[in-house]
């Protein structure tokens, strides 16, 4: 008997081993199906935000994001920083919705929802998405791809960055150069 007791633990643990090393080796081969975005931030030269009747758009011209129709603010390098992040790693939880007579209900549709659209050099659409509160979970969105009828949650609550106000993304920047001014 303490023979086989013996064999069967070697077995069981060969076995765990080897479960161990088939998952390590599975995890690569995980699907980014999940990310709502397949896009690339060096690709994205221009994004535009739409709320209601109130629309931002930001470009970049490969060394700094302005907004062209606020030439007094300077767009704050982290906000778009932490966008991008946030934006580009969002995934998809679960589906909500398949029906388009839902979307008002989960804040999808063009009346209630927040458009964002990212484009490339040449000013094509990369990806475009409708954003909306989740009003049964604090911690997740509600998003619509493109014209597709589904509707998601989201891993994250990226309602707040999906902000059409100017003064969320630039500040007005003072200059502290001060004039020195001599007696002779």
């Amino acid at each position: 008997m303490g023979k086989e007791m013996k064999w069967m633990g070697i077995i069981l643990m060969v076995m765990c081993v080897g479960y161990l090393i088939n998952s390590l080796q599975q995890g690569q081969y995980n699907s980014k199906s999940d990310r709502i975005f397949s896009i690339d931030k060096a690709d994205v030269f221009s994004i535009e935000i739409t709320k209601e009747n109130e629309t931002i758009s930001l470009t970049f011209d490969g060394e700094s994001w302005s907004m062209p129709n606020h030439d007094s603010l300077t767009v704050k390098a982290n906000t778009v920083n932490s966008f991008f992040t946030t934006m580009l790693n969002l995934e998809k939880t679960s589906l909500v919705s398949k029906n388009p007579e839902n979307w008002k209900k989960f804040m999808v549709d063009d009346s209630s929802g927040s458009k964002l659209r990212f484009f490339d050099y040449e000013n094509n659409v990369l990806s475009e998405v409708t954003i909306g509160r989740s009003n049964a979970e604090w911690s997740s969105s509600n998003i619509r791809v493109g014209d597709g009828p589904e509707v998601y949650h989201t891993n994250e609550n990226v309602s707040w960055q999906i902000n059409p106000s100017p003064t969320y993304w630039g500040e007005i920047i003072k200059d502290d150069s001060t004039s020195l001014e001599t007696d002779n």
